[in-house]
This record gives structure tokens, C-alpha cells and sequence, in this order.
């Protein structure tokens, strides 16, 4: 109940568009703490199905993305695959209103991703008092873009991080890595 009052309280608040602390009453005065975002944001997309994401206007995209597709180890895992939904990615990010969905090969809900195009905001942005890993071009994405992932499933390598080394790609679903080191650099601190 109190998840579903934050998300109700934030979807009529214009101000839950800024950002939330990792504990305590969010800036801007929106009395809503990352603890309570997290689960509001977890009670309204952990059980979507691709059906549902499709119905509310995220398009599944064909590509497994992991840490080889980025040139980065592999070890550190998977972000999954993606429905994306393109008309939120200039934004405003709002913790409700999350612009990708993230699933496994089988379609369980892993959690989802905030992101904006690079050249739609002068900062990387903060969410959950996180600042926004900046991203290369990828499938299917082509531009440059800010970042920070929810994971709803445990993540050795934290809540936010980019990639999850408990997610693998099925065979021949990820994008080809790219050739050449550092040939789709990402910032260093995307382990967060």
C-alpha cells in the first residue's frame, strides 16, 4: 500500500522529476525516499510480461546486451534485453516512468533502466542519488546516451550497476562485440 501511495503521490507530482536520495526525503521537497521509490517502482513493473510492456508502449528490442557487446570483460554479465519505450528517452526522468524494461532469455522481469539521449540534457542526470553512466551507440540505440539501472533481482555488483554477472545472454542474442579495444568505451564508473 505505501508503494502504491508513492507512485500515486509522484505520478501527480511534477517535482518527483528530479532526483531521489539513496535514504531520507527527496530533494525538491517530494517527501519520498529511494527505499520507497524502489518499491514503488518494483510493486508496479516486477510482474510485467511482454505482453503488458507492448500494451503500454515498450517495443521489445531483438539484441541480449552484455558486458562483450560494450568491450568490457565478460564476467561482469548481462544487462538483458530490452523493451524500450522511444518516446521517453529525452525525457524528464521521473523514478515512475522508467524509458526500458529488462528481461531474461525466458521473459522474467530483471528490472528496469532509466536512460535520456546524451545531447537532451546539459549534466548526467541523478536518480536514487545516482549520477547516470554515459553509454556508446548500440543495438538499438544509436546515439550516445545516460544510464542507471534497477535491478529487481539480486545483483552481486550492486542495486544500480550496469551489467548484473547473475545475467547471461542466450547464444547468438547479443550483438557482435565491437572490434578494437576500447571501440565502445563507457565510463569507468559504470559499476557503480
Amino acid at each position: 500500500m505505501r508503494a502504491l501511495a508513492a507512485a500515486l503521490l509522484c505520478g501527480l507530482a511534477t517535482a518527483c522529476t528530479t532526483s531521489a536520495q539513496t535514504s531520507g526525503p527527496a530533494p525538491s521537497g517530494t517527501g519520498v525516499d529511494t527505499a520507497f521509490a524502489v518499491d514503488a517502482v518494483r510493486s508496479r513493473f516486477a510482474g510485467y510480461t511482454f505482453g503488458d510492456a507492448s500494451r503500454n508502449g515498450y517495443e521489445p528490442d531483438r539484441f541480449c546486451l552484455d558486458a562483450a557487446a560494450f568491450g568490457r570483460p565478460p564476467q561482469l554479465g548481462a544487462m538483458g534485453f530490452h523493451a524500450t519505450n522511444a518516446a521517453l528517452l529525452r525525457g524528464p526522468i521521473a523514478f515512475d516512468r522508467p524509458q526500458a524494461l529488462l528481461y531474461d532469455g525466458q521473459g522474467r522481469m530483471l528490472g528496469v533502466e532509466y536512460e535520456i539521449a546524451a545531447d537532451a540534457v546539459r549534466d548526467p542526470p541523478v536518480l536514487f542519488g545516482r549520477t547516470f553512466s554515459k553509454l556508446p551507440a548500440h543495438p538499438p540505440i544509436q546515439y550516445e546516451h545516460y544510464a542507471l539501472h534497477l535491478w529487481f533481482i539480486p545483483n552481486p555488483s550492486g542495486q544500480f550497476a550496469d551489467f548484473n554477472p547473475s545475467v547471461a545472454c542466450p547464444l547468438d542474442s547479443a550483438p557482435a562485440a565491437p572490434h578494437g579495444p576500447g571501440s565502445m568505451p563507457m565510463d569507468e564508473d559504470e559499476m557503480h
